[in-house]
Formats: C-alpha cells, sequence, structure tokens
C-alpha cells in the first residue's frame, strides 16, 4: 500500500474553495486567507499528490486531475465536519449515549427527577437506563453494560470505585396488620423467629453478630418485584433498608430495628481507573447535587 500524501484538512477546504470560485483571490478572502499563503497552500498539495490540480494560465479551471479530485475532497470536508460536530456535540454533553444501572430505590425515589432535569437540559443525549439489585448493578458496570451505576457495594471488586452518598438504618418490613406493625422500633432478637425472606441486600448484613441468623434463611428472593409481591400477600417479611422498603406498596410498614443499630450506604459505583464519558459526568453531578439536599445523605 502506497503511504498516504501528507494533507491538513485546511488543504483540501482550500483545493475547494479555488475550484468552486474559480479564483484564487475570492478563495483566500473566503478563507481570512492573503493570497500568497492561499497559493502556497496549493502547491503544497500538488507537490505532495504528486499532480497539478489547476491548469496554469490566467483562468483558474481544474486538470483532470483536479476534475477527478474534487467530489473525494468535498466527501472528505463534508465527513470531517460531521464528526467533528459530533464529537464537539459529545464532549459539551449534546450528544452522546449515557447508560446508568440502579436499584429499586434509587429508581423509584431519585431517577425519574434526575432523568426529568437531564432530558430538559440535555435533550438530544440518549439514555439507557436498567435497574436490578446491587449486585447485578456491579455486574452491568463490570461488563460495561452500564458507565455508571447506583447500589450499595456488594461484590467489593477493586475494578469498581463507589461514591457513597446516601444512608440509612435497617428495620422490618411487613404488612400494617402485622403483630409487630405498630412498635416504634425492634430488636434483632424480636425478629430472629418470624418467616424471614432472603434478598441479596442481606449480604451487607454479613459480619454483624446479631443479624447472622439472616445468612441462611430458607427463602430467598432476588428480585424487588417478587419480593413485594410475597410481602403484600403475607407470605413473609424481610428486612431492609428504610430508603429500600417499596414505595408503591400502601400496605408494608418499616420498623426500625436497634440493639444494635446496623446501616447500609448508597452510592455511586463505576470502574476504576476509567473517566466519565461527558454525558455521564453530568448525572455524576446531578447525583451528588441530589445527596446534598437528602435529608439521608451520606
Amino acid at each position: 500500500m502506497s503511504q498516504l500524501p501528507d494533507l491538513s484538512i485546511a488543504h483540501y477546504r482550500h483545493f475547494l474553495l479555488v475550484a468552486e470560485l474559480r479564483s484564487f483571490r475570492a478563495a483566500a478572502a473566503r478563507a481570512f486567507r492573503s493570497q500568497p499563503a492561499l497559493s502556497l497552500s496549493i502547491r503544497e498539495m500538488e507537490q505532495r499528490l504528486g499532480q497539478p490540480l489547476f491548469e496554469r494560465g490566467a483562468r483558474v479551471s481544474l486538470t483532470r486531475f483536479g476534475e477527478s479530485c474534487l467530489p473525494l475532497a468535498r466527501e472528505l470536508v463534508d465527513h470531517h465536519d460531521r464528526v467533528a460536530m459530533s464529537i464537539g456535540g459529545m464532549a459539551r454533553s449534546e450528544t452522546g449515549l449515557l447508560t446508568m444501572a440502579a436499584v429499586a430505590t434509587a429508581a423509584s425515589l431519585w431517577i425519574p427527577d434526575l432523568v426529568a432535569r437531564y432530558r430538559a437540559a440535555h435533550p438530544d443525549v440518549a439514555m439507557r437506563l436498567y435497574d436490578d439489585n446491587s449486585e447485578g448493578v456491579e455486574r452491568m458496570v463490570l461488563a460495561g453494560q452500564a458507565e455508571l451505576g447506583i447500589c450499595s457495594p456488594v461484590l467489593s471488586d477493586k475494578r469498581l470505585v463507589f461514591d457513597p452518598l446516601w444512608r440509612d438504618e435497617f428495620g422490618l418490613v411487613c404488612r400494617d396488620d402485622h403483630p409487630l406493625a405498630e412498635r416504634a422500633w425492634l430488636t434483632w432478637k424480636e425478629v430472629a423467629g418470624l418467616p424471614l425472606i432472603g434478598t441479596v441486600a442481606h449480604r451487607q448484613l454479613a459480619g454483624h453478630r446479631a443479624a447472622a441468623f439472616m445468612m441462611n434463611l430458607p427463602v430467598f428472593v432476588s428480585h424487588m418485584m417478587s419480593l413485594t409481591a410475597m410481602l403484600e400477600r403475607g407470605v413473609g417479611v424481610t428486612v431492609l433498608a428504610e430508603l429500600g422498603k417499596p414505595p408503591d406498596a400502601r400496605n408494608l410498614v418499616f420498623v426500625p430495628l436497634r440493639r444494635p443499630r446496623i446501616g447500609r450506604v448508597l452510592g455511586m459505583t463505576r470502574l476504576a481507573g476509567r473517566t466519565l464519558s461527558p454525558a455521564a459526568s453530568v448525572m455524576e453531578a446531578l447525583l451528588r447535587e441530589t445527596a446534598a439536599t437528602s435529608a439521608h445523605a451520606a
């Protein structure tokens, strides 16, 4: 394969101007260059191509080689301008793609308002939003399916960076007609014998002696929709962080657990050592702003 000529996009622009205007003087004025400078640009282009582009004489006209180059040069400049505009738009967060995954808590409490604000400011940025439990969110970030995740740390994977934004405490979630539903608070010992349903969120209780019984429950549910349905029908009860209580379940209540108080943290996760895209950086800033004004701010 022969070596490509060392030509800048400016060379091609100058060639197009002279060819279209049929005048070096008019082309120089349009390019905001002096006529000698523009003529030099054309000579450089011809030397590097090894062929003349314009006939020599008083009348400016293209050679046959120049005529053949004209549509290709126009295509190259048009493509350059489209690419430059797209890249510039992404850099300014005017265009691009935002991929984000979130746990049900965030998806119900903060994501709707965040998406509305984001879309109002950046309507041409495409968005892909996924919801899952914390482990699923982390795995999507690790796989590159989501650039930004909102979850609790579960996997302890060093390839992930986690920034805490919200904190809350665990409590019993049960139907409002449950015998313990009206208590101001409960101890962990009081709930140990209840028909508890396990979830991925309980991995955050590992290492707490008072909650050791939560690690080997006979019933385990991985998805919030299934868990909510079982709780609403009275199949059992569960332990969740306060913000994790299903927000649309009107007949479910949250009773804080004490002795000891055990908390969890929600925040942003992303790949370590990777700079966020401009589109994701805007969402990161919105998340920090939202967290700063929340009653559960970390």
